[in-house]
């Protein structure tokens, strides 16, 4: 029984994934819910495929509101852990240090002092940190999250588009102002049908990098947290943004539509690269070219849904301290 009516193609497609990289050990599942969208259309899926869903929020200390998110996952009959800054200083003590560097770096970069860096590493950073250290206390193997193939396909062009702001405009060090000039140029290509003469060309290049192992996505179906067996999997891979979206419009579901929660420090008006790309690029390519180049995300990922290889250890190695400039090194630290 379809208690959510969730289309059925959606389902099916998210339970082959499952089942293709036997994704979960046993029905009870660990999701990273954000209270966006995604995360919960994800539990939703998960818990219509038979799973008892468990979400982890992960509030690392911004001036966030998360009644909505806790409103919409109690409505859906399902319990959630939320880990803050008490839990951190209670069972955590060792990751608190680290917590308040990247926190005090988030308001660094907010306040303008960081400038070529993004206010997302340390965030990312931040909320990883917390998440594999709760796994590791509670014994849990494998957690799921609700990045779907827009997310994977963006990772996929920031990585090219990095490549070529590197190598073929020879900026080694990341200048969001060149980078947004260059993503800007390509507007006009993703609005063409994949079979174009322009994208055919430029989907040739993407593919010849990526082979080179020096394009791919940071967002396979599965990875490790870290040097530890903990798994991080994404059973939305193969689901498109778009029909999460027309779910929750036609059941007229409230959902949160935001990137993330940390409004309160971040400045508005400057997207992440990835936003950039998902913005200025995906948001109106046509059906074809989004499946092309999702296949094109598979081309640089295993048989077993892990990365291929690891292209930003790649570019490090190949152009060293200029990859990175200090700012961001040290962030990363």
């Amino acid at each position: 029984m379809n208690v959510y009516d969730i289309p059925i193609k959606i389902l099916q497609n998210i339970d082959e994934i499952i089942n293709k990289y036997s994704l979960f050990e046993d029905n009870n599942v660990c999701v990273a819910y954000s209270g966006g969208k995604d995360s919960l259309f994800l539990c939703l899926s998960l818990q219509e495929l038979g799973y008892t869903v468990y979400p982890i929020i992960i509030d690392v200390g911004y001036d966030s509101d998360w009644s909505i998110a806790i409103k919409n996952i109690k409505y859906f009959g399902m319990d959630y852990t939320k880990l803050d800054a008490e839990h951190v200083k209670k069972w955590m003590p060792e990751i608190q240090a680290e917590l308040l560097i990247n926190l005090e770096n988030i308001k660094k970069i907010s306040n303008g002092d960081l400038k070529k860096a993004t206010i997302c590493t340390p965030c990312h950073n931040s909320k990883m940190l917390i998440l594999q250290r709760w796994a590791e206390i509670n014994n849990i193997r494998t957690i799921a999250n609700g990045h779907h193939a827009i997310d994977a396909i963006s990772s996929l062009l920031k990585s090219f588009y990095m490549y070529l702001d590197r190598w073929e405009y020879q900026h080694h060090e990341f200048e969001y102002d060149n980078f947004c000039k260059l993503i800007i140029s390509q507007k006009e290509i993703y609005t063409l049908e994949k079979d174009s003469f322009l994208f055919l060309s430029l989907g040739n290049e993407i593919e010849k990098q990526i082979d080179n192992h020096r394009v791919g996505t940071d967002e396979p179906i599965i990875q490790y947290f870290g040097k530890t067996q903990i798994r991080l999997c994404r059973p939305l891979f193969e689901v498109f943004e778009s029909s999460i979206i027309d779910y929750f419009k036609a059941h007229d579901i409230f959902f949160n539509d935001s990137e993330c929660f940390i409004t309160g420090y971040r400045n508005k008006r400057q997207l992440t690269p990835r936003e950039l790309i998902q913005h200025e690029l995906l948001t109106n390519a046509p059906e074809t070219l989004l499946e092309y180049l999702l296949k094109l995300v598979k081309r640089s990922i295993d048989k077993d849904g892990f990365l291929k290889y690891n292209v930003r250890n790649n570019r490090t190695t190949i152009l060293g301290n200029r990859y990175k400039n200090e700012e961001i090194n040290n962030i990363k630290k």
